[in-house]
């Protein structure tokens, strides 16, 4: 039996609203940014980002929103037997099943899914196999981190966030509000535990970042500009003047004539 699968990242404007409708597939959506309610069985489920959905097949639903949205969809039908008992130890009979995912394990299932955007874009061999294999690390996945409400963010698990997100920008008022905190008194926390607030806290670890691939690389300064989340490389070369006092050519310069390329450097 050839198994039949459908994926998309979908994205949808304001005042967005799908029509009630039912279909053979079994279906699991994840929100990637923004939010949506999903409407099912005369109940509301709210989904935030980072929320998961599993709809069996034939379930009447729709989703709408009052915000933008953007949605990973898996829809398989013709699965084999044991994938469909995998799909049921997460999800109810003819009924969907909302499961949240913490940020770290939200970035492991969009990176795996992202992945598999790029195979099943291909042409495949033994493709059935792959299809299968796929999408039971998907549901293995679901099933290591399965929480059935929202997870508040600890201080702790927010700065392992930050940490991991040196390149990217970080909005204190998205980790306030999954750590259950108003923005003021999770500033006030993150510092109290971490002696500099959040934003300096990123800008310590970019800088550690900065001074490692420079130190033990002979990439140019431009990727590591890009690697590092800037634009260009005057801007990398400003922040890096400001942070510490000196040039990332002339630092790097110093760094590898004093200490050699093969020699391990203390990261922050």
């Amino acid at each position: 039996m050839t198994i039949h699968v459908s994926t998309a990242i979908a994205s949808h404007a304001n005042r967005w609203s799908m029509e009630t409708h039912h279909h053979p597939d079994y279906e699991v959506s994840i929100v990637l940014e923004g939010s949506a309610v999903m409407e099912c069985l005369r109940s509301e489920y709210v989904m935030e980002k980072g929320a998961v959905v599993l709809i069996p097949p034939n379930v009447p639903h729709r989703f709408w929103t009052e915000d933008s949205v953007r949605f990973g969809v898996l829809q398989i039908s013709s699965l084999p037997q044991e994938l469909v008992h995998r799909f049921y130890q997460l999800a109810e009979p003819e009924r969907p099943r909302l499961i949240y995912l913490s940020p770290m394990n939200r970035e492991i299932y969009e990176s795996l899914f992202r992945n598999w955007l790029k195979i099943i874009s291909g042409p495949l061999e033994e493709r059935d196999a792959v299809i299968s294999t796929w999408i039971e690390l998907f549901l293995l996945t679901l099933m290591q981190h399965t929480r059935n409400e929202p997870q508040r963010m600890s201080i702790s698990s927010a700065a392992d966030y930050i940490r991991n997100q040196f390149n990217q920008e970080v909005r204190v008022t998205e980790l306030a509000r999954m750590s259950g905190l108003s923005v003021s008194a999770f500033r006030k926390e993150f510092t109290r535990v971490y002696h500099v607030s959040p934003k300096q806290y990123q800008q310590l670890h970019r800088l550690s970042e900065a001074k490692w691939l420079l130190r033990t690389s002979d990439e140019p300064i431009l990727r590591i500009a890009e690697q590092l989340g800037f634009s260009g490389i005057h801007l990398f070369s400003a922040w890096f003047q400001q942070m510490e006092g000196t040039s990332p050519s002339k630092w790097r310069k110093e760094q590898q004539g004093e200490k050699g390329m093969g020699e391990p450097s203390e990261r922050f």
